[in-house]
């Protein structure tokens, strides 16, 4: 979007400086009787060449007219109006300009009656007298009542007079027009005029250019395209590098939060699968453990042996000595249970009171001898407040993944049966496959 907006606004400014270079950036150089006193233009006639005609020039309105009797005695009379221009031999760089308008008439006794333009131009290779004779001529003629005014000639249209090149042999280097050094503009009566009185009027004369020629202003135009396009580059880049540097550093906070999330889960799961008093594993985190290792080991987990452990006359404990004191039991109890097992069995606070013991690759009845094991441990231990605490166990046995349910349920019974036959023992009942086909 960006971008889109930049290359139209480049193209819109473009086609206005190029519309503005050619229409609004003229310089214009006016010589008229306001810009030019009258010692600065003078009447020049043949006599200097042999010829008897007379010419004068006087002011009129905003120019001047040149008064020109042509009298017989030279091969080419005339009568010439010159206009300084510039300083000396300096004159003005014509170079910088494109055309020269003239609002000019003519009259006189030919039914067409013609008018030269000149530009003399100065250059010491070759203007080495003070004489106007030695200044490069370069001409145009026209017939001004055959044009409307004003009369506009382009500088490349004037051309070096043939008779003075002829009479001025030049070294190839200054062949041509030059238009440097210009010091004089002057109009003369046409090559073949007849005698009589001739009059030429000349209001107003402008040369006209531009500030900044079509060729430079282009460059220009261009070069500001190349910087604006480098200029959008740079910024671009920057811009890349720093949306690059949000990016990253906002990808490094995502993984930072995701990390903490990380860990929260982890937190969260280890509550959620966790008992928060004992530390052992709930029921919950005993069944995700069950699922790890039949899906890791199946083939390594049975038999399953199972045992539920219950301590005896706990209710008694909390009513008796209070919550507290019973949560110290439950710790106990549960830190013995661990210690005195394997470190693959898996051991969980099933809920209260009630502990549940799975041993992989164990069988029922070595099972009942790892719980009179642990039953005969538990009841020997100092307890906490001089309490005497004893357990009761049931045990059972799951021959496959699809059994374990049963076996739960049966090691569940077994313990409750040793509850009711006085408790402080172990009892087991028929493996899950046999208490399923009962």
């Amino acid at each position: 979007m960006i971008l889109r907006r930049l290359l139209l606004g480049l193209l819109l400014s473009t086609l206005l400086a190029l519309y503005a270079n050619e229409n609004w950036m003229t310089r214009t150089v006016v010589i008229d009787a306001s810009s030019h006193k009258l010692g600065q233009i003078a009447a020049v006639n043949d006599q200097e060449e042999g010829g008897h005609s007379v010419a004068r020039v006087e002011p009129q309105g905003s120019g001047w007219v040149l008064h020109c009797d042509i009298k017989t005695g030279y091969e080419w009379p005339f009568c010439d109006l010159q206009i300084r221009l510039g300083i000396g031999t300096q004159g003005i760089d014509l170079t910088q300009f494109d055309s020269l308008r003239l609002w000019v008439r003519a009259s006189g006794p030919e039914p067409r009656q013609q008018v030269r333009v000149f530009l003399r131009n100065f250059d010491p290779a070759y203007s080495s007298s003070k004489s106007v004779a030695d200044l490069k001529p370069h001409e145009v003629v026209f017939d001004p009542a055959a044009e409307a005014q004003p009369v506009e000639f382009r500088l490349a249209q004037f051309m070096v007079a043939s008779w003075w090149v002829q009479e001025h042999p030049l070294p190839t280097p200054l062949l041509g027009p030059q238009l440097s050094r210009v010091t004089l503009l002057s109009l003369t009566t046409g090559g073949q005029v007849v005698s009589g009185e001739h009059k030429i009027y000349l209001d107003r004369a402008e040369f006209v250019g531009l500030w900044v020629q079509p060729a430079t202003f282009r460059l220009g135009v261009i070069a500001v395209w190349v910087l604006s396009m480098g200029l959008f580059l740079l910024w671009d880049w920057r811009r890349s590098r720093l949306r690059l540097s949000r990016t990253l550093r906002r990808k490094r906070e995502l993984q930072k939060a995701n990390a903490r999330l990380v860990m929260r889960s982890d937190e969260y799961e280890a509550k959620a699968h966790h008992d928060g008093l004992t530390g052992l594993s709930n029921r919950t985190g005993l069944q995700h453990d069950l699922k790890l290792l039949i899906r890791a080991q199946e083939e390594l987990l049975f038999p399953l042996a199972i045992v539920f452990v219950d301590i005896d006359h706990f209710k008694r404990i909390n009513d008796t000595l209070g919550h507290d004191a019973g949560d110290e039991v439950l710790k106990f109890f549960a830190l013995n249970l661990k210690a005195n097992i394997q470190r693959e069995d898996l051991l969980a606070r099933w809920g209260g009171e009630e502990f549940v013991l799975m041993m992989p690759q164990t069988t029922e009845t070595e099972a009942v001898a790892v719980a009179e094991r642990l039953r005969q441990h538990l009841t020997g231990l100092a307890w906490p407040s001089g309490l005497q605490v004893t357990s009761s166990f049931g045990v059972a046995q799951a021959e496959s993944e699809a059994t374990i349910e049963a076996a739960v349920s049966a090691a569940d019974q077994a313990m409750y049966r040793a509850k009711r036959l006085g408790r402080n023992r172990v009892e087991h009942g028929a493996s899950a496959q046999d208490a399923e086909t009962t």
